[in-house]
C-alpha cells in the first residue's frame, strides 16, 4: 500500500485523537485526517472511528494493529541503516587489485581510507588476470576494481594515472649498456613476466611494437619476476611506479619509442555504487595524484 502511514496509524491508536497525532507528529488535524482518508480508501477498510471524546480503532484497525507496528520497527531499521551507509559509520567495500598494486601503492590508499572510515570494512581480492577482474566487478561480486584502460567490460571507470612503461634488468645485464631500448632488439633477449595468454596490458605492448618476445620464465608473481631479472637471467617490463619501489639492484631503461599505462580504478556504475565504494575511490584519486 503506497499511502499507507504507520507513524500515523500508531499515534493516532496511542493518543485516541487526530488533534493530538497531529500536534506530536508536526501536521496540521486537517493533514491527518487526509492521511487516515487515504489509507482507508486505498485498503477499502475502515481503521478508526469518530466517536465523542476522542477516536477508537475499529475491529479492523485492532486485527492489524501489530502488523503495522512492525511495518514501523522495519522502516525505522532500514532508515538507521540508509544513515549508517551515507555516514560512513559501518560498511565493506570488495576490492579487486593487482598483486603489483597490493604491494607497492595501495597501502597508502587504504590507510588513508582507514583513517577517514575506521568502521568501513576493506577486502582485497588480489587476482592478476584482468579478464577475470572485469568479470568479477561487472557481476558486482566485486564493488571495484584497478584496471589497464580500456575497459573490456562495460565499466565505468576514472583514470589514475598514465604510467610511462619501463625495462628493468640486472646493472650486468647486456641491455643495461643502453641509454634507452629499441624495442625492435627485444626479441633478442629473454623476457621475464606474467603468461601472455593472461595479461592483455602485455599483449597490448609488444603488439604496439609488432613483436613477439622470447619468453623464458613465466610467472604471475611480479616479485618473483623481478627477482629473476636481478639475477641476469632476462627482462622485465613493469610501470614505472613498480619499478621506483622494487627492493631488487636493478637497472631501469625507457623506450626510444615510449608507451603509456592508463591506470584506472572502477565499478559497474558510480550512480549506484554504495557510498563506501564512492569514498575509496575518492581516496585513490587523490592518492594518485600525489604519488603516481
Amino acid at each position: 500500500m503506497e499511502r499507507f502511514n504507520a507513524d500515523v496509524f500508531i499515534k493516532i491508536a496511542e493518543l485516541g485523537s487526530y488533534r493530538k497525532a497531529a500536534e506530536a507528529l508536526g501536521y496540521t488535524q486537517a493533514g491527518i485526517k487526509y492521511i487516515v482518508d487515504a489509507m482507508e480508501e486505498e485498503a477499502g477498510l475502515k481503521f478508526f472511528a469518530r466517536e465523542y471524546g476522542g477516536v477508537t480503532l475499529t475491529e479492523n484497525g485492532r486485527e492489524i494493529l501489530p502488523w503495522v507496528k512492525q511495518l514501523k520497527g522495519s522502516r525505522d531499521s532500514l532508515d538507521s541503516r540508509i544513515r549508517e551507509l551515507v555516514h560512513l559509520s559501518s560498511g565493506k567495500v570488495r576490492i579487486m587489485c593487482f598483486n603489483s598494486l597490493l604491494v607497492y601503492w595501495l597501502p597508502e590508499v587504504i590507510g588513508r581510507f582507514h583513517e577517514e572510515h575506521p568502521s568501513v570494512e576493506v577486502e582485497l581480492i588480489a587476482c592478476d588476470r584482468f579478464d577475470e577482474m572485469e568479470d568479477k566487478v561487472y557481476s558486482r561480486e566485486a564493488d571495484l576494481g584497478f584496471f589497464l584502460l580500456p575497459a573490456k567490460r562495460a565499466l565505468e571507470t576514472r583514470l589514475l594515472s598514465e604510467e610511462p612503461m619501463l625495462l628493468a634488468v640486472s646493472p650486468d645485464h647486456p641491455l643495461a649498456s643502453f641509454e634507452s631500448i629499441p624495442p625492435e632488439i627485444l626479441p633478442d633477449y629473454t623476457y621475464i613476466g606474467p603468461p601472455l595468454e593472461y595479461d592483455p596490458g602485455m599483449q597490448k605492448f609488444f603488439g604496439s611494437y609488432g613483436i613477439h618476445p622470447k619468453t623464458g620464465f613465466s610467472t604471475e608473481n611480479d616479485n618473483a619476476a623481478l627477482a629473476l631479472a636481478s639475477r641476469g637471467l632476462g627482462y622485465c617490463v613493469y610501470p614505472r611506479f613498480m619499478l621506483e619501489k622494487s627492493p631488487f639492484d636493478l637497472k631501469t631503461l625507457e623506450f626510444t619509442e615510449p608507451l603509456r599505462w592508463k591506470f584506472a580504478i572502477g565499478c559497474r556504475s558510480f550512480d549506484t555504487c554504495s557510498a563506501a565504494a564512492r569514498a575509496f575511490v575518492g581516496c585513490a584519486m587523490s592518492c594518485a595524484k600525489k604519488n603516481l
